[in-house]
């Protein structure tokens, strides 16, 4: 059964949601989540439903058909308006007739007497042609005194009915979203929005930090893209690049004499600042050879691997299922977890992710079993002279993760299990605090984290006491590190940022 998301917007009257239930009923379709808040919006419900896709297109038709669904984002003008009107029977009725002619929906009223001859009504009125504005506000005045009023965001007693076109018309400028997309990023808000309701929070911070998320994303294109690049000098034949981006995880780079080997690629929106380092790193970065390892199947952790064509991507087979899963459109195992969900589509939508080509794929494990708590070696690899290890956690961060491990010379490579948050620039930690807010917490399951966090620890000690000198650590955030009595503090052995 395949999972659809329908944003409605339905009459406010009895027996609404009714029809629609049973427009869905009708054609087979189980609804999974319905989310309405009259507070945020008095017409816009969220239906998921589960049917088969014959079954999914015709319900479509159907609450189309109705009035329910309409894909077209118009672009709405908000005025308010406080209009002196006579405090008698009836006389706001030729105002009403002029809003009607001119097909102008309400979005808020209020008035109340006092001690006066006159009332004055406050509105909020939803214009989707501008042109007609001045004619609209010229026929009211020829009637009664009107003033127009700065819209207030402020306003607790207005009723936010246009407040999720105002954000699909916001969004959709910002990220260049098709309809479909815009449609998607509402949906996704409203989910993430419902979740964290549910934890007290209120919809004005909710979606103030989704705001930030994209924004915070999208500011950071071209000129504004400021990457730290830290090298460190492995042997003879080998040299390791860590390139920071603003946003997003590192990329590491393995430079040998035959090819070039990335650890995980960071956010796809960045793909042509990315390649422009690259270019600046290695004059000959188009002609060699290369390779992909990921940590884990994280949007931030993959995003290049679509745009890196015709080159192996190498990953344990949880790792694998999780963007075959992305590929034929249904939840990843971010997206298994219902806290994560809605903050997982947005990342795709607003970084751009497209799920890689999985007939590129090699596949670095076997016979691995499905659960386990321990960090269990899975397999080696070799990069140039250096042997690695492949340790997989017990999916407390997300299933499937990974750390890679050299010993010989100390390198260990963590993914998000380990992070140098001491290391952040001020920028960089205010936007890694927003996800831990929009998902509740960046991992799937927190003991699971701490345990094999500590095992980490662990294996970097003993590491360390057998080469007798600090690790390599290189976290999935963050600048290249070493470990200081269980505390991550930025590396010594880094030649230059």
């Amino acid at each position: 059964m395949t999972r659809k998301s329908y944003v409605t917007s339905m009459p406010d009257k009895t027996g609404a949601f009714l029809l629609a239930s049973k427009i869905i009923a009708k054609n087979s379709g189980n609804i999974v989540r319905v989310s309405y808040n009259k507070a945020v919006d008095l017409h816009t419900l969220f239906i998921d439903v589960e049917a088969s896709d014959e079954n999914l297109d015709e319900i479509g038709k159907e609450l189309e058909s109705v009035g329910y669904i309409n894909n077209k984002i118009s672009e709405i003008n908000v005025i308010v308006v406080e209009i002196k009107i006579p405090d008698t029977t009836g006389a706001v009725l030729p105002v009403l007739k002029i809003l009607d002619r001119y097909d102008i929906n309400i979005s808020y009223i209020n008035s109340s007497t006092n001690s006066t001859l006159y009332q004055n009504f406050k509105m909020g009125l939803l214009i989707e042609n501008p042109k007609i504005i001045k004619l609209l506000l010229d026929d009211i005045s020829e009637l009664y005194q009107i003033d127009i009023l700065d819209y207030n965001d402020s306003e607790k007693n207005l009723d936010n009915t246009i407040f999720y076109i105002r954000l699909a018309n916001e969004m959709q400028k910002l990220l260049d979203l098709t309809i479909e997309k815009t449609m998607e990023f509402i949906s996704e808000s409203n989910r993430v929005l419902q979740m964290l309701q549910g934890k007290g929070e209120n919809p004005d911070k909710v979606f103030g930090y989704i705001r930030r998320f994209a924004y915070f994303i999208s500011k950071h294109k071209g000129s504004d893209f400021k990457a730290d690049i830290e090298k460190v000098k492995i042997n003879d034949s080998i040299t390791l690049y860590s390139i920071q981006p603003p946003c997003g995880s590192n990329t590491y780079i393995f430079v040998t004499t035959d090819e070039l080997v990335l650890v995980d690629t960071g956010y796809a929106i960045y793909a042509d600042e990315m390649f422009n380092i690259f270019n600046q790193l290695f004059q000959d970065w188009n002609k060699r050879s290369k390779k992909i390892y990921i940590t884990h199947a994280d949007v931030d952790h993959c995003g290049l691997l679509s745009k890196l064509e015709d080159v192996k991507i190498c990953l344990n087979k949880k790792s694998a299922d999780s963007l075959y899963r992305q590929n034929i459109g249904i939840p990843d195992y971010r997206e298994n977890n219902d806290l994560h969900l809605g903050y997982s589509k947005l990342s795709r939508i607003i970084s751009g992710y497209t799920p890689p080509n999985t007939n590129r794929f090699e596949i670095i494990d076997s016979n691995t079993p499905e659960v386990h708590d321990e960090l269990l070696h899975i397999g080696d690899f070799k990069i140039d002279n250096l042997v690695f290890e492949a340790f997989e956690g017990s999916g407390g961060h997300l299933y499937g993760e990974m750390i890679f491990v050299c010993r010989k010379y100390g390198i260990v490579i963590t993914g998000d299990n380990l992070v140098n948050i001491n290391g952040f620039s001020p920028e960089r930690a205010e936007f890694n605090s927003l996800a831990p807010y929009l998902m509740g917490s960046v991992n799937v399951d927190s003991r699971k984290a701490t345990e094999i966090r500590n095992q980490i620890f662990s294996l970097i000690e003993n590491i360390e006491k057998r080469n007798k000198k600090p690790c390599i650590i290189c976290g999935g955030h963050g600048p290249i590190s070493e470990l200081i009595g269980r505390r991550l503090v930025n590396s010594s052995q880094v030649l230059y940022g």
